[in-house]
């Protein structure tokens, strides 16, 4: 695959009170499931679209440019190694997927729909989301490949607002507008929004800040994921990096 695009990495790389991204493991084992509906971004459902490139694809500024006006959008991409995410309205995510498909066909092209976890303001005592415009923080790993672990996971993130209330009461306390997570076969897709140009090193220092429950969570849940294909040892999570097209 030859990458002809610009890619720059949102700011803060570090989660929490982990110091740096190899150590992304733990800090996101917190951001997991309950039943939800479509995802919503100020009232609008939002999807995912993913391509898993081969060496032979080709990208250029001038392509993803000519994909993102094909799909009414201008920006929402991101990249992590051969990985190419498109993040946006419903309409628009449908017209990059087939859009997607003619200009890669030898790519794997996938359509992420609905997100099985959603963490949004009304969870929060105040109930009220921040006017501004927000920044995305997109992130992945694996789930193993025990499907009994599997099913372990879900049961217990099904429940997690009311068994585990500690975990979205330190989403109010970061300002973190909403928390949600999508899944397509084993992968897990994490979003993260922020208000545009917060501090995310700052805000997500305050999910811990004395709550001992997330610790126990993240323990617990560590046992359940693990790094996608070419991540390095002992890395879980990695993070997408925003694509600038101009």
């Amino acid at each position: 695959m030859t990458l002809i695009l610009v890619c720059h990495l949102m700011n803060g790389t570090s989660i929490g009170y982990l110091s740096n991204m190899k150590k992304l493991t733990c800090c996101f084992l917190w951001l997991l499931f309950a039943c939800s509906s479509s995802a919503q971004q100020h009232g609008q459902p939002y999807q995912f679209v993913q391509l898993v490139l081969n060496d032979s694809d080709t990208l250029s500024a001038e392509l993803m440019a000519d994909l993102l006006n094909q799909s009414g959008s201008k920006d929402g991409l991101y990249h992590w190694r051969n990985r190419l995410l498109f993040y946006g309205k419903e309409e628009e995510a449908m017209a990059f997927y087939e859009q997607s498909k003619i200009r890669f066909p030898k790519a794997e092209v996938m359509l992420v729909r609905e997100p099985f976890y959603v963490f949004d303001r009304t969870r929060c005592t105040d109930g009220k989301e921040n006017s501004r415009k927000r920044d995305h923080l997109i992130l992945s790993a694996n789930l193993v490949a025990d499907s009994a672990k599997q099913q372990s996971y879900l049961d217990y993130h099904r429940r997690q607002f009311d068994e585990w209330p500690e975990v979205s009461e330190g989403f109010c306390r970061a300002e973190f507008q909403q928390v949600q997570l999508f899944k397509t076969g084993r992968q897990l897709l994490l979003v993260i929004d922020i208000p545009e140009g917060a501090n995310f090193e700052e805000l997500n220092k305050r999910t811990v800040e004395s709550n001992p429950r997330v610790d126990e969570w993240n323990r617990l849940m560590s046992t359940y994921q693990e790094g996608l294909s070419g991540t390095k040892a002992n890395e879980v999570w990695v993070r997408f990096e925003v694509m600038n097209v101009e």
